[in-house]
């Protein structure tokens, strides 16, 4: 009875490791235009929509998990009318990301906690820290 035991347990164990090994990857949208988006992004597996970000400085947070048998994964993630950008999540990717929708509509990322989004205006040059601050010049 012990051994029957174990050994359905360390099937288990085994059909978890094989199948169901996942990364979550944290993603969070900062929209600087003036118009809310709509989120949607594309795994290996799926097309999911992540939800809508208001506009000027509207932010959204979402988890997608990507599974390990997929490394390295190519993502694409769109933002509505022709924004959109790709990237690449391995076991080395960082957990958090995040993505800046310019007030142009241009989609930009990743970035990581410390990088520096730069976009320049006609009147100023914004910088933008990924969890949003703003410095202009």
């Amino acid at each position: 009875m012990r051994f029957t035991t174990a050994m359905i347990v360390g099937l288990a164990v085994l059909m978890m490791l094989a199948g169901g090994c996942t990364k979550k990857v944290q993603l969070t949208i900062v929209n600087h235009s003036d118009v809310t988006r709509t989120i949607q992004v594309t795994t290996p597996e799926e097309t999911m929509t992540l939800g809508q970000v208001g506009p000027s400085g509207g932010k959204l947070t979402s988890t997608v998990k990507v599974k390990t048998s997929d490394f390295p994964a190519q993502l694409h993630m769109s933002a509505g009318a022709g924004a959109s950008t790709s990237f690449t999540v391995t076991e080395d990717s960082p957990s958090k990301w995040w993505f800046h929708i310019s007030r142009t509509g241009a989609l930009a990322g990743p970035y990581g906690e410390k990088d520096i989004h730069v976009e320049t205006a006609e009147d100023a040059e914004i910088q933008v820290k990924s969890e949003p601050r703003m410095i202009v010049k």
